[in-house]
């Protein structure tokens, strides 16, 4: 079975399977997915509250993306074998992990969509919490565009399944070469970026509120 990243049979697979399951059980809706582009090297900065999130949000993408999950999940043993064949790239969370952040270097650089929540963690209220440096840094690094992407209707979603309506909604690409014009210190312009990543996401939620 290809294990070439953006041309994925078992990713194809899995999304058309559970495709069905998302559309009639949760309602999902996708809204401007025509936004992220095709081709070449592109953050997908989503917001999170639920495990459904890295789920939905694939789903909704019209292309394949690598995605960072938590390392615990590949500690069982079915579950490590489906991620790492669905593109998925183990971190260890709460700590500085080289080797999962060298695995996303090497997919922008490769040219791919790269799934990331640049929260770090999930939403335990359910709102935007504040983005932490490392979509931002990934970003100007790797000359990478930056697509906000707002994921509504995914907190706290047992036991009323059949109740949700979630809604995937893409941004406009951001630009950050004029973020690169300030000559400031990089933690400063990573602070900076970041920032606007998560405002752009929440004025994605704004919008689907109106």
């Amino acid at each position: 079975m290809s294990r070439d990243p953006e041309h994925n049979r078992l990713y194809s697979c899995v999304k058309t399977t559970v495709m069905p399951f998302l559309k009639c059980v949760l309602g999902l809706q996708i809204q401007n997915a025509e936004r992220l582009p095709p081709t070449g090297a592109v953050i997908v900065a989503a917001n999170h509250v639920s495990n459904f999130d890295p789920l939905v949000v694939a789903a909704a993408a019209p292309r394949q993306m690598s995605f960072l999950a938590k390392v615990e999940l590949f500690r069982v043993p079915i579950l490590s074998f489906m991620l790492r064949r669905v593109n998925a790239i183990p971190i260890r969370r709460h700590a500085a992990d080289r080797r999962a952040l060298l695995a996303a270097i090497a997919a922008l650089q490769a040219g791919r969509a790269l799934l990331l929540f640049p929260e770090g963690t999930r939403s335990k209220s359910g709102e935007i919490q504040e983005g932490k440096r490392g979509a931002a840094m990934l970003a100007v690094k790797n000359h990478a565009r930056v697509i906000p992407v707002h994921v509504s209707g995914t907190f706290r979603i047992w036991p009323h399944l059949w109740r949700r309506r979630v809604v995937v909604r893409f941004g406009e690409p951001l630009d950050i070469e004029p973020f690169l014009k300030l000559r400031i210190p990089s933690k400063y312009l990573y602070a900076r970026i970041g920032s606007e990543i998560m405002n752009r996401i929440k004025e994605l939620r704004d919008a689907h509120h109106d």
